[in-house]
């Protein structure tokens, strides 16, 4: 009868250790790859970057300590986008060569939320990612809303670098929306 209790002992510090979910901590770095229109024309172009999130969390990786296994960012995020916006306006000709009145962009981080729900033994993550890009030229305004969900399927818990590309992938997906937007194109050429 001992070893039978044993046995069932470890069968369940197992499945309870299995069950704990660790945090994580990420690094913001999105891409872009922009292939036009051009329409920075070599005007100037300053970059602000808000971070308006609620929580600086995430999200949580879920398990039977939700609260705690959540995933948090390792860098300056208003720099990590600041990059990817400077970089994006670069590839659609924003260079300061052109003597166009310069533009101001505002980049609004609205959400960036990760969540995990676990069903019959498969992970589904939903990432959201907001951004409102403000435009300004003179005494005129474009405002842009831009939003990106996605959801992946796995079936052990992504590890930090796996979640780190997905969380990447959705935001450079939102940023690219925003820069290719015509109706920038057209404000700024108006303006």
């Amino acid at each position: 009868m001992k070893p039978l209790l044993i046995a069932l002992y470890l069968s369940l510090s197992v499945l309870v250790a299995g069950c704990a979910v660790s945090p994580q901590t990420i690094t913001i770095v999105p891409q872009t790859n922009l292939s036009g229109p051009f329409y920075g024309q070599g005007r100037t172009l300053t970059i602000e970057v808000e971070d308006r999130r609620a929580s600086s969390v995430l999200g949580s990786r879920g398990g039977v300590y939700e609260s705690s296994s959540v995933i948090t960012i390792a860098n300056d995020i208003n720099a990590a986008l600041r990059l990817a916006a400077q970089s994006s306006a670069a590839q659609l000709g924003f260079d300061g060569s052109s003597s166009a009145a310069p533009a101001q962009l505002t980049l609004v981080l609205e959400e960036l939320n990760y969540e995990t729900v676990t069903k019959s033994l498969i992970h589904t993550i939903s990432l959201n990612a907001k951004i409102t890009l403000i435009t300004t030229v003179g005494g005129s305004s474009h405002t842009g809303h831009y939003q990106t969900e996605n959801s992946h399927q796995f079936s052990q818990l992504p590890d930090a670098q796996k979640n780190q590309q997905i969380i990447n992938e959705v935001l450079s997906t939102t940023l690219e929306r925003g820069f290719s937007d015509i109706s920038l194109a057209n404000f700024l050429a108006k303006n």
